[in-house]
């Protein structure tokens, strides 16, 4: 492979991607114009600033909020782990020069110049003009030799990127024909269930072992605090913005007052416990901004269908401690079943052991690609496997548990493809496998680099 990349390390695949080079000042590198202090990661022998972060994190939230708008709110920020996302970024790209190096992959300076000149910015009557150039820069306080040096480690990525990914785009005809038959065959897989339930009565629970527990857990366990909540309505004919009005009520942390103010709907939740708040305002995700709140705070804007809510805790009334009799029992049933779902785990995973795998259940013929089995349910993310068991490998290594019994799947019977299909559609096939392909093996070439490279992230630096 190495000598693949090598061999194609200029061409037409790089520069088929200065094209897309346009907007230099926000590209990779630009941060590395100013002084910075203080040293928020290390990948290999690059030390990566706050001032670099900071800037990578701001381009990758731009991007963000040009693709949600609107829905872009703190729940969605938690879901897209934007500062994960921007410290990864930065790290690939080094991680990328690194491996150029050892490749012993460069920018020629013509290949550079050629990437200079074709940036429109630059040009003057259509051409590129060395004038334009340095004025440009000048006037934005970039350094020549910094700046040429960021648009090379930019164009260098690019690079590397394309030739990981056409490095992974060699398939054979019979890979072709096996990624096919993962895309249209169908498998039958029969199964075994082991069900916890069945296994309560092998097990035991001391009184001893529950008093323990119920020590640990005495001053949790406890009834549901009650809360009374009020909130502030927003949508598209509100006088002003959520955001504003969240900033502007943190200092007056008066509900009522603001809402008179501003003309603002301000309504009254009354008083409720925690369990049957939750599950009313279960659209609004009560359950990741609620919990923690204390009496008097502000929520953040909670925004869903066109609209958005503020929230402000009037009172807490925290929940009285359970009867010790009922959790004593709580608990001992939790134990039991706790034991019950080890006892049966372990049971599925002796059967798998011995290849004690003969049922009279199977699962009827499922797409390879499903993610779901009739009469079972979802399959869990991490055991898709189970649908690419084949003869050669015929029992799935491990107990899979949904919905809370434990299943032992192995390989039955299969349906092939059809033949007179797959020449039908073999031409247009190719081209979208080649190019899954290639997104896969970077994703998975990325993977394996960041293991091998050392990188040191400190997050406690970034606030």
């Amino acid at each position: 492979m190495l000598k693949f990349m090598r061999k194609y390390a200029t061409g037409y695949l790089v520069k088929a991607m200065f094209g897309l080079i346009i907007i230099v000042f926000v590209f990779w590198g630009v941060g590395s114009f100013r002084e910075r202090d203080r040293i928020v990661a290390e990948v290999g022998p690059y030390k990566v600033s706050i001032m670099e972060y900071q800037e990578e994190y701001n381009r990758t939230m731009n991007m963000y909020r040009m693709i949600y708008k609107d829905r872009l709110d703190e729940n969605m920020l938690r879901e897209l782990k934007v500062k994960e996302k921007a410290m990864n970024d930065i790290v690939d790209k080094y991680i990328l020069l690194i491996k150029a190096g050892e490749l012993g992959i460069s920018v020629s300076n013509s290949e550079f110049r050629e990437h200079l000149e074709s940036i429109e910015m630059f040009k003057r009557d259509g051409k590129f003009s060395e004038m334009a150039y340095k004025e440009i820069l000048k006037r934005n306080g970039l350094d020549p030799k910094r700046f040429e040096q960021s648009e090379k480690n930019a164009i260098l990525n690019t690079k590397m990127i394309n030739l990981i990914r056409d490095s992974g785009a060699l398939m054979s005809e019979g890979n072709l024909w096996n990624s096919y038959v993962k895309e249209k065959g169908r498998i039958n897989l029969g199964y075994t269930e082991v069900d916890p339930a069945s296994y309560r009565t092998k097990v035991t629970v001391g009184d001893q072992e529950v008093a323990d527990t119920y020590e640990k857990e005495k001053n949790i366990r406890r009834g549901d605090n009650i809360y009374k909540l009020k909130y502030i309505l927003f949508d598209e004919k509100s006088s002003v913005k959520d955001d504003v009005a969240y900033l502007e009520l943190l200092k007056s942390k008066d509900l009522e007052a603001y809402g008179k103010q501003k003309g603002l709907q301000v309504a009254d939740l009354g008083s409720m416990k925690e369990g049957d708040l939750l599950k009313r305002l279960k659209n609004l995700k009560a359950d990741e901004w609620l919990k923690g709140m204390k009496k008097g705070e502000i929520s953040l804007p909670v925004r869903a269908d066109a609209k958005s809510y503020i929230f402000q805790v009037v009172d807490i009334e925290e929940g009285k401690p359970i009867d010790r009799t009922l959790a004593m029992k709580e608990i001992k049933d939790r134990l039991i079943n706790e034991k019950a779902k080890n006892f049966a785990k372990n049971v599925a995973q002796e059967l798998i052991n011995k290849k004690t795998v003969d049922s009279k259940k199977d699962t009827g013929f499922v797409p390879r690609t499903t993610l779901a089995i009739p009469k079972i349910g979802q399959i869990p993310k991490d055991d898709l496997g189970i649908l690419s068991l084949s003869k050669e490998f015929p029992i799935y290594n491990k107990p899979v548990e949904i919905d809370g019994i434990f299943y032992v799947f192995h390989f039955k019977e299969e349906k092939l493809p059809d033949k007179d299909q797959w020449e039908k559609d073999k031409e247009s096939y190719k081209r979208y496998a080649l190019s899954k392909s290639q997104s896969d093996f970077l994703k998975s070439f990325m993977e394996g680099l960041r293991k091998k490279e050392k990188v040191k992230i400190e997050w406690k630096e970034i606030s």
